[in-house]
């Protein structure tokens, strides 16, 4: 297509000419255009043009706001992926790929149904494991909140403030819980190897007692008739024994004993009575005087009274104590 140029010395036949040969031979026959074209003026047929060109030989691309772009022949489009977040990888033939690298890095929130991680699923609060069991290896897990669980089986420390369960019996290795009792399910000991303290130890139906009262341990029994049976011989530390009596006030009876130099054994008779000390005063009564209950064995310095008869018999001996 050849340039034409009107000079202004030229003529209106020139002009008219020039313009002639623009419009049919640059411009070309308008008898000649495709059918297809609707439009009347060059501007909109090449626009019409260029829409046709792009619709067969080019594209569009548009986001999410609805911004459009051109990409005709010939230009190139870029896809970039975001370092630990997303990946773009172009390959044979006229492939784009897109997709996660194999370490991803948020920096502000993912929000899915459901996230799965190998056999692990994290959904609604849930994680489950579709091979039964999680492990947390030797990590700390705590929570301020309540954790609740079916069995628990640990090999290492439980602790929290309030450990509940539902159900009315829970079991912690062979230790049984039911209700307010406890027991072994294995054996029928429980060993607490430590100091244990209670308000009040009670055996089996409650006949025996051990608490404290007004500062001092007691051991008491709930029979009717107090009674309690010691099947031991009990060994006391201490040099005497306190009895309070019938009446809870400030004066009691001690029994004491010296410090034993060898072992000593003091005997009661098989009878009935009343034991009487040194500081008796008029306890002995004639009743306990019977014939022979003091002999000369029993006396210290023992001297000797004789009566004797006509013929020197004795007829009584009296002993004394010479001392």
């Amino acid at each position: 297509m050849a340039v034409r140029n009107i000079a202004v010395t030229d003529t209106i036949e020139t002009f008219r000419t020039e313009f002639n040969a623009m419009t049919l031979n640059d411009f070309g026959d308008i008898a000649n255009l495709d059918a297809s074209l609707t439009a009347t003026n060059l501007v909109d047929a090449m626009n019409e043009t260029l829409s046709v060109a792009t619709n067969t030989a080019g594209f569009r691309i548009e986001d999410s706001s609805s911004s459009q772009q051109l990409i005709g022949g010939g230009d190139i489009l870029r896809v970039l992926g975001t370092s630990n977040e997303i990946e773009a990888v172009v390959s044979a033939t006229d492939t784009l790929t897109i997709g996660l690298p194999s370490v991803v890095s948020i920096t502000t929130s993912v929000t899915a149904p459901t996230v799965n991680a190998g056999n692990l699923a994290l959904t609604n609060g849930s994680i489950t494991d579709s091979g039964g069991s999680i492990s947390f290896g030797d990590e700390n897990l705590s929570t301020t909140g309540t954790l609740g669980s079916g069995a628990i089986t640990s090999s290492g420390n439980i602790s929290g403030v309030n450990i509940t369960g539902t159900g009315s019996t829970h079991t912690l290795g062979t230790v049984e819980i039911s209700g307010n009792t406890i027991r072994s399910t294995d054996s029928t000991r429980i060993n607490i190897n430590d100091t244990f303290r209670a308000n009040t130890f009670e055996t089996q139906t409650g006949l025996l007692s051990i608490d404290e009262t007004s500062g001092f341990g007691r051991i008491s029994s709930t029979r009717g008739d107090d009674l309690l049976i010691l099947d031991a011989i009990p060994v006391l530390q201490g040099s005497s024994m306190i009895f309070e009596g019938a009446t809870a006030d400030a004066f009691e009876t001690t029994i004491s004993v010296a410090d034993p130099t060898a072992d000593r054994t003091i005997t009661f008779a098989d009878e009935s009575g009343t034991v009487i000390t040194t500081g008796a005063v008029d306890a002995v009564t004639e009743d306990m005087m019977a014939n022979d209950a003091i002999g000369q064995n029993e006396l210290k310095s023992v001297v000797t009274l004789q009566i004797l008869n006509s013929s020197g018999t004795p007829l009584k001996t009296l002993y004394a104590a010479g001392a």
